[in-house]
């Protein structure tokens, strides 16, 4: 194997072949309730990164809060030292209800998506670059209401975090 993803006619296939040509990803398997407004990691949206990798990354987070300005969710990325994300997120922004699209943030950029009030689904989604430094270590959703004090903002099951080693 030359490169992650190749693996060369002839050559025995190993776990670790495999594993450079499968996707890293989770699924949010419940429902998770946030009253804070202060950034906390989510409960299963993170996935371990090697030191001296490139990654392509995507996310898909299906939420609820109350009504738009009121709660909303905001959100940003944690990663190891020395490590740069940057991707797009697309979203529904401001009490306005503005769809955001083509800007490019970086993973410690804070960003707040809009919510609609209490049970109508919110979905965004967002996909870039991971690129990582010689510090192993998470790829690491953080998240929280953006305002007010109730309801509760949720990020929902089948939520998922996917990212692809192509170096």
């Amino acid at each position: 194997m030359t490169a992650t993803g190749q693996i060369q006619a002839g050559s025995r296939i190993t776990a670790a072949m495999l594993q450079g040509i499968a996707p890293l990803a989770v699924i949010k398997g419940a429902d998770e309730s946030v009253n804070s407004n202060t950034l906390q990691f989510d409960d299963a949206l993170f996935l371990p990164i090697q030191a001296n990798a490139q990654y392509i990354f995507d996310c898909y987070l299906n939420y609820e809060g109350g009504a738009a300005g009121s709660t909303d969710l905001q959100w940003t990325w944690s990663v190891p030292t020395g490590a740069t994300l940057r991707y797009q997120p697309i979203y529904t922004s401001g009490s306005a209800l503005n769809v955001s699209i083509g800007t490019t943030v970086t993973g410690a950029t804070v960003v707040v998506a809009a919510t609609n009030g209490t049970g109508n689904l919110r979905g965004l989604s967002m996909n870039g670059t991971l690129i990582v430094g010689s510090t192993p270590g998470n790829l690491s959703l953080e998240w929280a209401r953006n305002a007010g004090s109730t309801p509760a903002t949720i990020v929902h099951a089948q939520s998922y975090l996917t990212l692809w080693q192509v170096a």
